[in-house]
């Protein structure tokens, strides 16, 4: 009885962390697309653009300290804890440098006018505060990059690190350079994405979604879907006034398909009418195929997969980064 207690008693804590950094990923979303906005729009003054960036970071630092509590619960490796801890710890340094560092929209230190203005302001630090935390920011993940390699050495892993840690290398000189954190930032947004599609997906197994497409014709019906559209965008490029260029077209056949409909663009001949006619109801009925497909075999797929190396989740695509 008492067993049953403290699993339940874990449970909850693990429950717990996982609500609470899901609510704080989807709260770090709007916060850093609206400083990379804000900072494209170039109207926004900078203290705003400071209160924004240090929300960022605090939501991304507390995110990331919740992830090591639940994988501690979880019984994950030691390592992976500890990394999670560390990138709390940094996250957290990163959004307090823009209370102390003069903040600048111009690439590069400011002049010796604006340097001698904000020290007699009392600043600890001058300078342009995107290029300190992009720096370290790209410092991190590459540490992250580094460890993912020391835990895995199959060689598709090794290659897309290989690969990462290049183009981290790469941006991190330029961002030296250029003092450019909206790609930061957007990467941010990426990372909040997959950790709550992890952890709302943590379930599902990735193995046991390829076995399914392998044993039946989902890929070849949404490779259909995909052609179609292509197909109906083109058409309606020549066809429809109010459809001008390919890449509208592909948005409004898009639009067809999920059955949103926005009404940014419309069919008005009767060709374009019929195509649409025609990619919608295919759009239904893919959809309806496709998910009876998944629901019908994805159980009976699970039970094959026997094999503990080969499981892999949706968290733990996540977990990397």
């Amino acid at each position: 009885m008492g067993v049953k207690t403290k699993k339940k008693t874990v449970q909850g804590k693990i429950n717990t962390a996982t609500v609470i950094e899901m609510i704080l990923s989807l709260l770090t979303l709007p916060a850093g697309l609206t400083f990379v906005s804000s900072e494209l729009s170039g109207s926004v003054e900078e203290e705003e653009l400071r209160i924004l960036l240090t929300i960022t970071f605090l939501l991304l630092s507390f995110s990331r300290l919740l992830r090591a509590r639940r994988y501690r619960l979880t019984g994950k490796a030691k390592s992976v804890c500890v990394m999670q801890r560390v990138y709390g710890a940094v996250y957290f340094i990163c959004a307090l440098l823009p209370l102390f560092m003069g903040y600048t929209q111009r690439a590069g230190l400011v002049d010796a006018a604006a340097l001698e203005a904000r020290a007699e302001a009392g600043q600890i630090f001058v300078g342009d505060v995107r290029q300190v935390i992009a720096l370290i920011f790209w410092g991190v993940v590459l540490a992250g990059r580094i460890l993912s390699i020391v835990r895995n050495h199959k060689w598709r892993n090794l290659l897309l690190n290989i690969l990462a840690i290049a183009l981290i290398l790469v941006y991190w000189y330029a961002s030296f350079v250029a003092c450019d954190l909206m790609t930061a930032i957007l990467v941010i947004v990426v990372q909040a994405l997959i950790s709550i599609f992890g952890v709302v997906f943590q379930r599902v197994k990735l193995d046991v979604l390829r076995k399914i497409i392998r044993k039946t014709y989902a890929s070849e019906i949404i490779l259909g879907l995909l052609l179609l559209i292509c197909a109906v965008a083109y058409v309606l490029k020549f066809i429809e006034p109010n459809i001008p260029t390919f890449e509208d077209g592909l948005w409004y056949g898009f639009a067809i398909v999920t059955t949103i409909g926005f009404g940014d663009f419309a069919a008005v001949t009767m060709v374009g009418r019929l195509l649409s006619v025609v990619l919608g109801i295919y759009g239904i009925v893919v959809v309806a195929l496709i998910t009876s497909i998944i629901v019908n075999f994805y159980g009976e797929t699970r039970k094959e997969v026997d094999d503990p190396e080969e499981n892999t989740t949706s968290e733990e695509v996540s977990d990397e980064l």
